[in-house]
């Protein structure tokens, strides 16, 4: 994806990639240092580590064109760290609900970024 022909959308979603690889790092060690508890910590680990490996296949589904995996990875990575990070800093639990949601959600990119890749696309003249 060049940086002056990306879309409004590429860049807005490579934004949302790269916020949510800074969050994970940044989540991953705060699992050493701030967690609520033992198993708050072992929750910012489990956050970070879907939110880093999301936020890298949002770049993914963008530099082969497959913008709604992209989003839905973006929005999936969102729904389920922040249920996580809330309840492993501060043991709030109020948002837990989220987290199924966030995976359907990343399972939805999935899914979708494969049918994208394997059904033939239409042929350019």
């Amino acid at each position: 994806m060049n940086k002056l022909s990306a879309s409004a959308f590429d860049r807005l979603t490579g934004a949302a990639g790269a916020l949510h690889g800074l969050l994970a790092v940044m989540a991953l060690a705060a699992s050493s240092h701030v967690a609520a508890s033992a198993g708050g910590s072992e929750l910012l680990q489990r956050g970070g580590q879907i939110e880093l490996f999301h936020a890298l296949a949002v770049f993914a589904a963008l530099c082969v064109g497959a913008r709604l995996p992209a989003l839905l990875f973006a929005v999936g990575a969102t729904l389920f760290a922040l249920p996580l990070y809330l309840h492993g800093m501060a043991d709030i639990t109020t948002l837990s609900f989220l987290a199924p949601m966030g995976g359907l959600t990343l399972l939805a990119g999935w899914g979708v970024l494969l049918f994208t890749l394997l059904l033939p696309q239409p042929r350019t003249a």
